[in-house]
């Protein structure tokens, strides 16, 4: 809904009220479309500009989290397929594909995943203050 109020015009937010209503009306609450309509501009402070905001930096851990569990899950497996060769600086390298990997597409794939664990992700593992997180 909040997605809907940022991209189209007050004109258009009929259907946004709509849905609103419903959504009340399923709450045991009754208003009426114009209610509804007037009660946008709150709820869209509210719900996009409030909760996202609180809720980014913990958004932000946790999809960090997953990057670094891919990266530690994916560790075992790029350190069992690369293989260096030549004298080179910096090294070449290429990496054993897996047994009974034929497919050229899944191979590109792989080399492209294998060559991302090459390095760390970027970000630092961090937490986020449990007072972000109390709350909603």
């Amino acid at each position: 809904m909040c997605g809907n109020l940022s991209k189209h015009n007050f004109t258009r937010a009929g259907r946004v009220a709509e849905k609103l209503k419903d959504i009340l009306v399923n709450r045991g609450i009754s208003i009426t479309i114009e209610d509804a309509l007037l009660a946008l501009p709150g709820f869209y402070e509210r719900f996009h500009k409030d909760i996202l905001n609180y809720h980014g930096s913990t958004i932000a851990e946790f999809l960090n989290n997953i990057r670094w569990g891919i990266y530690e899950y994916l560790q075992p497996e790029f350190k069992r397929s690369i293989e260096y060769y030549g004298d080179d600086n910096p090294q070449k390298y290429h990496f054993l594909y897996p047994d009974g990997m034929n497919s050229e597409f899944a191979k590109k794939c792989y080399w492209d995943l294998m060559n991302e664990m090459r390095s760390k992700p970027f970000m630092r593992r961090f937490v986020v203050s449990q007072s972000l997180k109390g709350s909603y």
